[in-house]
């Protein structure tokens, strides 16, 4: 399919972001004087950075407001957007041969756009988008296409015209759904392969595939 525009998911499929998660609410718990379970992240998966942190407060009963777990969750982790976090391979060339045909690309992700934007000006891929944006802007996860419909509503686009470029299963489902063209990116975290496959128009190891 040619599609005109682009909304890429960030963690896992721009950058390769996901093993700092991994150990985020974890090891953040851990100074807090509690202990998570190991599959805490499997758990939290499909949600906001902002939906964790009402999720981490009601689950362990945490003293602290969400609003302060949810800025210390980040502060935690801008460092290493700031100085660590590369690009998956293949990506930087991909978006550049989009902006050559014209696409018009954005970010959609479930953690801050304004965390993900020192990464991506970093690794030099920033001016390639319109515009960033988060689940927290939209008000849900990726469990509802709210983000990627207002993704489309801000570049005056059918989901139809859209591709949604995802690693994560649960996202896939939630844009195909939508009526989005999906685009699934295999991230060797991912807990579903098969039913990310089942709901991408289009399934890749890498972008060099693309």
């Amino acid at each position: 399919m040619d599609f005109q525009y682009a909304i890429f998911d960030m963690d896992g499929t721009l950058l390769d972001s996901i093993p700092y998660w991994n150990r985020l609410a974890l090891d953040y718990l851990a100074e807090l004087g509690a202990v998570g379970p190991e599959d805490l992240n499997d758990r939290m998966s499909s949600m906001s950075i902002q939906e964790a942190a009402v999720f981490l407060k009601k689950e362990f009963r945490l003293s602290k407001t969400a609003e302060v777990i949810c800025r210390e969750l980040c502060g935690r982790i801008e460092k290493n957007y700031a100085e660590d976090i590369q690009l998956k391979p293949g990506a930087a060339s991909y978006l550049e041969r989009l902006k050559k045909k014209g696409v018009r690309m954005c970010v959609a992700t479930a953690s801050s756009a304004e965390l993900g934007r020192t990464a991506l000006e970093r690794n030099k891929v920033l001016p390639y988008f319109d515009f960033l944006l988060d689940c927290g802007m939209a008000g849900s996860g990726k469990t509802s296409p709210d983000v990627y419909f207002m993704a489309a509503g801000r570049f005056g686009a059918e989901p139809s015209a859209c591709a949604v470029i995802e690693d994560a299963s649960f996202a896939l489902k939630t844009a195909r759904e939508a009526g989005f063209w999906t685009i699934g990116i295999y991230e060797s975290s991912e807990l579903s392969p098969d039913t990310a496959k089942e709901y991408s128009s289009q399934y890749v190891m890498s972008f060099e595939e693309l």
